[in-house]
């Protein structure tokens, strides 16, 4: 049986920050919005061969979610009222206990330590915590279950 702490806490540093002309949230439209992840100088090195993938996943710190926010345990996605309650856990909110979300994008360029990418879904100057290349592998294998509401958002 494995024990959790729930009392334990959990530094991250940020490797770099979101640049680009988003500055509030939108519900959509991101896949046409191009950013600049500028690494900080120090992490360029750890970036040699990432510029041979297309897509790279993205993992950034939401940080402009409210504290009472992070509280939130049910919510309706997109705030629709024609779609279930639902927790937190099972849908793609950013309201959430440890505001991380995961994007994977379109790596268009590499210079130093800035990679330009399309369709990232983060505003101007969110912190970045780490990057993944993505390759087919990652995608699951075998059919993918998802519920009916999903399929009318």
């Amino acid at each position: 049986m494995v024990k959790v702490d729930q009392e334990h806490t959990i530094c991250l540093e940020a490797i770099g920050v979101v640049e680009n002309e988003v500055t509030e949230f939108r519900d959509g439209g991101w896949e046409d919005v191009e950013s600049r992840l500028v690494i900080a100088e120090r992490w360029a090195p750890a970036l040699d061969g990432l510029e041979e993938f297309s897509h790279v996943m993205v993992i950034f710190w939401l940080h402009r979610v409210p504290e009472d926010k992070k509280a939130i345990m049910k919510i309706r996605p997109k705030d629709r009222q024609d779609m279930p309650l639902l927790g937190v856990f099972a849908t793609h909110t950013q309201y959430r206990p440890n505001p991380l979300a995961v994007s994977t994008v379109r790596l268009l360029e590499r210079r130093r330590n800035i990679l330009k990418v399309l369709g990232l879904d983060a505003l101007n100057g969110t912190p970045i915590i780490d990057l993944k290349p993505y390759a087919p592998r990652d995608a699951p294998r075998g059919e993918v279950k998802v519920p009916e509401w999903l399929t009318r958002l």
